[in-house]
């Protein structure tokens, strides 16, 4: 039976249970909480403390309100390689500062409607404003509205950097108060209209009214003051110059919100909407560009921080009030302009003939001056310009780098030189229309011969593909999606900066450099941008230094075609290049079947020591002007050679230390091997397209000859003149099997046949008898006449006896390469410095330029003395040859071409 409790009972037995029960639960979950809430709070107040510790250091750290700055823009300074200041960017003479009672009510309206509403009424920063921006941004998404004041927009524009960091956020709020408690009202204003940058170069109200509107800043009216207001959110986008349609867009929004804000009435602003663009900017003038003292290097400093690697902006960098240190040598750099901006160093060029170079630290890819130009002012820089064809000088990085690279080819590797196609069945010619047989690479690359360098790049395709050449390439500054077959020969484009980057590699161990202007960047509140530039391993050691032997041959081979370029006891690599004249080109410009095959449209040089590498592009700029010049002739060609001569001699150590060959190299009797390949003696098969062709024309009569070259020796099959020759000048190294195809263009070999006709009597003499007969047209092209001018010693070689005169061309010579040298025939042996002998069997007629090296007429105008002013240096050497192009067939369209 249950017992009946009462009321009174249970509720004293509950009361018993709940003692039971564990003390303290409830009570330790109300602790907790309040444990809890402690720490928050003591975290939030340690954020608070430890922001406000921040923010007090931060404003301790802000410059002072400096007076003068706080009125002029800040000039951003350029320092070169010692830390010496070369230019400021900022030009004082382009500035009209306007007194504030002299700018008009309109044009102080509309710009404090459309910048800052609510100026007159904070104290240097507007809370409503930020508050406003912060809403803004949540809603519309990051920097959708800004919350600067105009007291803001002036510090920053005077005392700090434009970049958007927290600190220069603080700095700029703190300052901006203590300007609005320094000056008044207007006096800020005053200041922000003088100081807001308008684009064209125009900073202030009273240079922009004079820019865009081409009058005085009080006759400014509505729409134009509206228009000045809507320039400083974009200058460049909102220019009315440059961009009408959106300057107008900007233009009404700026009058419709006057309206809103009271400062005109909606009437008003439709009236002015009324009046175009083209009205209010129709006596706009512009502003004079300041003479800078270096402004080709100046423009790649703001070309390589603004567009290239984006580290500050344009306004930055023309306003900013930063010092930038650069790498420029300002010996160098003075060098190149005075060498560039001598007339006398380029006589009988026309006025549009330019001229691009680069000069870096081979080390270091540190550019050490830009040459953008002759006279160069501003407008494009040829030393940066991507639009020219590279010719030859591309052989080395697209052919014989990357066969030593990969395939482990000798300098002694052969290659036949034959007639030749490109697979689509275009024909492949050399420079002089003349094919040598069997050679090896280093005399294929001196030489320039264009066949084996596309039959180089013929076999690497076929047994590497095209993925291992583009490794090559790419590794040296360029960015190749596909390798085209015309590549071989040049037909890319590319700049002198690029080249000169690329260039750099084979003389540093294979080390690659990108070419960089700028080393560190200071802004104005103290801290420093340290520019870096990508550097990385583009070949092994071997390569780099087997390619630079062979570029060496390039200039000190008596057949070299870069000799010109030769800096008499200093070590130098180099190479050659050009590119011939299209067919359309020639006829668009009215240009004759003999000058487009004489002719180039480009002729570069590259060349390098251990210390500095320099490249150098001539050639003439497009022009409709009648007097202007669309190719270079033969005594144009070698100008490229010259710069680079003038400009190294000068600045090149005599003391200049020479390549040093690594330890991957072994050198065998004047060749390089790589270390454990040097069996490597073989000759590069044909490629299958060339199974269809058949020995050359009757009128070769030593092409026989040419499929039986030993790799160590001379041509055993020489004729006993050529003993001689290889005894006086001890070039046994030589490769003198080449008895010279005399296959020459038809349309050039019946005026050939005519002229040795009028010559036959003098059978027993030197081939050449345009040297005492005076044919200025004998196109003898057989005679590959590389050396002459340079090595003939009046008659003491060939000793006057080189074969019988044919009549057709057909001359069986003894020694190829003095054809000066017409044996005892009154006294014209020593061709060398003449300039009047009738140009060595007129040299001028020698085929199309392909590297020919130092052939054409001598020209007494070439050598000038050096001083100061950029002229050669070394003003009694004589060049008695000139003509120094690569002609190499160049396809723009990256289409195989015919290389003349």
């Amino acid at each position: 039976m249950t017992e009946y409790k009462s009321r009174a009972e249970r509720r004293q037995a509950k009361q018993k249970d709940n003692d039971k029960q564990p003390k303290g639960k409830k009570g330790n979950k109300k602790g907790l909480f309040k444990r809890i809430v402690l720490i928050i709070f003591l975290v939030i107040l340690f954020l608070v403390l430890a922001g406000v510790i921040t923010v007090f250091a931060v404003i301790k750290q802000a410059p002072s309100l400096d007076p003068k700055l706080l009125k002029d823009p800040m000039s951003t300074t350029i320092y070169d390689k010692n830390g010496h200041k070369i230019d400021t960017v900022y030009s004082q003479q382009n500035r009209t500062y306007a007194p504030i009672n002299k700018i008009p009510e309109v044009v102080q309206d509309a710009f404090i409607s459309t910048e800052d509403n609510r100026f007159y009424k904070h104290f240097g920063i507007d809370p409503y404003r930020i508050g406003g921006a912060v809403v803004a941004n949540i809603t519309h998404g990051f920097g959708s509205e800004g919350g600067s004041t105009l007291d803001q927009q002036v510090i920053k524009n005077s005392l700090l950097t434009p970049k958007k960091t927290l600190t220069r956020k603080v700095q700029e709020a703190y300052l901006a108060i203590k300007l609005d408690q320094k000056y008044s009202k207007k006096q800020i204003l005053e200041m922000y209209l003088n100081k807001i940058y308008l684009g064209e170069q125009a900073y202030g109200v009273g240079t922009a009214a004079k820019v865009y509107f081409g009058k005085n800043v009080k006759d400014l009216t509505l729409p134009e003051a509206a228009m000045l207001a809507s320039l400083p959110k974009a200058p460049s986008y909102y220019d009315p110059l440059a961009n009408p349609k959106a300057a107008k867009q900007r233009e009404d929004l700026v009058l419709d919100t006057m309206a809103k804000n009271h400062y005109i009435t909606q009437a008003q602003a439709d009236k002015a909407k009324q009046v175009s663009i083209k009205e209010m900017t129709k006596d706009h003038k512009g502003l004079k560009t300041p003479k800078r003292k270096y402004t080709a290097y100046i423009n790649y400093v703001y070309n390589e921080l603004v567009n290239k690697k984006k580290v500050i902006s344009k306004d930055e960098f023309y306003q900013g009030g930063l010092k930038i240190y650069t790498n420029l040598d300002p010996k160098a750099q003075q060098r190149v302009q005075d060498v560039l901006n001598n007339d006398g160093n380029f006589p009988g060029v026309k006025k549009n003939f330019q001229a691009g170079t680069a000069l870096i630290d081979t080390k270091t890819g540190a550019i050490e001056a830009i040459g953008g130009g002759r006279h160069y002012q501003d407008g494009i820089n040829w030393a940066t310009s991507t639009d020219n064809a590279v010719g030859s000088t591309a052989k080395p990085i697209m052919d014989y780098g990357p066969a030593v690279e990969y395939e482990n080819w000798s300098t002694a590797h052969r290659v036949v030189d034959e007639p030749y196609k490109y697979s689509n069945g275009h024909t492949l010619e050399n420079w002089d229309g003349q094919y040598k047989g069997p050679m090896t690479i280093r005399d294929a690359l001196a030489q320039s011969r264009n066949i084996p360098a596309v039959k180089t790049l013929h076999q690497l395709m076929g047994d590497l593909g095209q993925s291992k050449i583009k490794d090559f390439t790419n590794n040296l500054g360029f960015n190749f999606k596909n390798i085209y077959e015309s590549y071989a020969i040049g037909s890319f484009t590319a700049s002198p900066l690029q080249m000169a980057g690329a260039y750099a590699a084979f003389g540093n161990n294979g080390v690659y450099n990108e070419p960089y202007a700028v080393k560190s960047i200071e802004f104005p509140d103290g801290h420093t941008i340290d520019l870096d530039h990508k550097e990385h391993v583009a070949m092994h050691d071997y390569t780099a230094y087997m390619i630079t032997d062979m570029l060496k041959s390039v200039i000190h081979d008596p057949q070299g075609t870069g000799r010109d370029a030769n800096l008499p006891g200093v070590p130098v690599a180099g190479k050659t290049g050009s590119t011939n004249i299209p067919d359309d080109y020639a006829r668009q410009h009215g240009i004759s079947s003999y000058d487009q095959l004489h002719g180039d449209l480009d002729s570069w040089f590259v060349g390098y020591t251990t210390d500095l590498t320099m490249a150098v592009w001539t050639g003439y700029t497009p022009s409709n002007e009648s007097d202007s010049g669309s190719f270079l002739p033969v005594s144009e060609q070698h100008y490229s050679q010259d710069i680079f001569k003038y400009v190294m001699e000068d600045l090149a150590s005599p003391n200049t230390p020479d390549f040093k060959k690594p330890n991957s190299v072994v050198e065998s009797d004047g060749e390089l091997y790589v270390r454990g390949h040097q069996s490597d003696n073989v000759v590069a098969p044909k490629h299958d397209n060339q199974k269809e062709k058949k020995k050359q024309d009757q009128t070769q009569s030593s092409s026989s000859d040419q499929s039986s070259t030993d790799n160590n020796s001379s041509d055993s099959q020489n004729s006993s003149q050529n003993d001689d020759k290889a005894k006086q000048d001890n070039q046994n190294k030589q490769d003198q099997q080449d008895k010279n195809k005399k296959q020459d263009q038809q349309d050039k070999k019946d005026q050939q046949n005519k002229d040795n006709q009028n010559n036959d009597q003098n059978s027993g003499q030197n081939n050449d008898n345009s040297q005492n007969q005076g044919s200025q047209n004998n196109q003898d092209q057989g005679n590959d006449q590389k050396d002459n001018g340079k090595n003939n010693q009046g008659g003491q070689n060939d000793q006057g006896s080189q074969g019988q005169n044919n009549d057709n061309g057909n001359q069986n010579q003894g020694d190829q390469n003095n054809q000066g040298n017409t044996g005892n025939t009154g006294g014209q042996g020593n061709q060398d410095n003449s300039g009047n002998q009738d140009n060595q069997n007129d040299q001028n007629n020698t085929g199309h330029s392909g590297d020919q090296g130092n052939q054409g007429n001598n020209n007494p105008d070439k050598n000038n003395n050096g001083n100061n002013n950029g002229k050669p240096a070394n003003s009694n050497e004589n060049k008695g040859n000139t003509n120094s192009n690569s002609g190499d067939n160049q396809n723009k369209d990256n289409q195989p071409s015919q290389g003349n």
